[in-house]
């Protein structure tokens, strides 16, 4: 009897533990409610999925073409085979989970990270003469963050931005929320155009990164409901992924705009979020994102340069990287700033 019964009890016990295992997913936990900055997360919808491995894929097929026989995309640049490079000291993470937690992040702290990642920074290779420009915004606040990392940068208001002013500057910083007069927009567009580097944030997309631009970018309409997001590193590179992780948390303020890639062959999402992109119209969650302009590149983030925390005192960070000891948002616009002040070309 024992032998007839007991594989049917044990057939009827797994089926209804599988049963139930959707629904557990589902709901975040036993009771039903999923915290703010809480990640156990079920796998992508299918449309999430399909949304971001699309991005994967032509990544994939990029970095096929450029091993195979290297193209020169516009401006001269030259393709990489991302598949063969090493990347310093990227550290491959599984996806975020459990709750992200602020902490105080002393500036000594940026400046260690500075050092494991451009040691040559530290010896005199950018020197006062090329010196980063940010723009003054008024919810972004680059220069807390340009400060902490020591590296050199020119503060100025919006209404100083000039050709004269570009002419000895390599990286360009437009803060959230961007708000510039059309005429300022054309010296920008001859700077990237020129070689320039540019940074913008969060609603500089849409006040002025779409008429700078237009065609490659634009806001959708969308906008975040929390504060904190997993994010997803699709695209590492040698130089923008340097020092940094394959996933981390993610800090967005207070209506943060979703993009709408408009040119998906010069636009490359680097980093994506499976959760936002279940808010986003697009359902792709991009959090940052790259393309070349001229000899030139713009690179945007979804999201602020400065700490953003709700504590406005006491250097406290509300997305560190344990390992890294800053945010992944900040890593990754840092290696860009560096990489224009020395002139280094990007794979895209």
């Amino acid at each position: 009897m024992r032998r007839v019964f007991l594989p049917l009890i044990l057939t009827i016990f797994v089926q209804a533990q599988l049963a139930t295992l959707p629904l557990a997913l589902a709901n975040g936990g036993s009771n039903g409610l999923v915290r703010e900055g809480d990640f156990a997360t079920p796998p992508l919808a299918p449309a999430i999925n399909s949304s971001i491995n699309q991005s994967i894929k032509k990544n994939e097929v990029g970095n096929r073409e450029a091993g195979a026989d290297p193209k020169p995309l516009q401006g001269n640049i030259v393709s990489v085979d991302l598949t063969k490079a090493v990347i310093p000291n990227y550290q491959e993470l599984p996806p975020v989970s459990g709750k992200a937690h602020s902490e105080r992040v002393d500036p000594l702290v940026f400046r260690a990270w500075l050092a494991k990642a451009h040691p040559q920074f530290l010896t005199g290779g950018v020197s006062e003469s090329s010196p980063v420009v940010e723009v003054a915004g008024q919810w972004d606040k680059a220069d807390k963050t340009l400060a902490k990392l020591e590296i050199p940068y020119r503060h100025v208001k919006a209404r100083e931005i000039s050709s004269e002013l570009l002419g000895s500057c390599k990286v360009l910083i437009i803060n959230c929320a961007g708000d510039l007069k059309r005429d300022k927009l054309q010296s920008i567009r001859d700077f990237v155009s020129q070689g320039g580097y540019l940074l913008t944030t969060d609603w500089a997309l849409d006040h002025m990164l779409t008429q700078t631009f237009p065609g490659y970018v634009s806001w959708n309409k969308g906008i975040n409901s929390k504060d904190i997001y997993d994010a997803e590193y699709l695209a590492p590179d040698p130089i923008l992924a340097n020092n940094t992780v394959s996933s981390a948390f993610w800090k967005l303020d207070q209506a943060s705009h979703t993009v709408r890639i408009l040119k998906p062959g010069s636009v490359k999402v680097l980093v994506a979020s499976r959760q936002l992109a279940s808010e986003d119209p697009d359902h792709a969650g991009a959090l940052a994102l790259i393309f070349p302009f001229g000899r030139g590149y713009v690179l945007h983030m979804v999201g602020h340069f400065d700490n953003n925390a709700k504590i406005a005192i006491g250097n406290f960070l509300p997305d560190p990287v344990p390992s890294l000891g800053i945010s992944l948002r900040q890593a990754i616009a840092t290696n860009f700033i560096v990489a224009g002040l020395e002139g280094k070309r990007l794979p895209y």
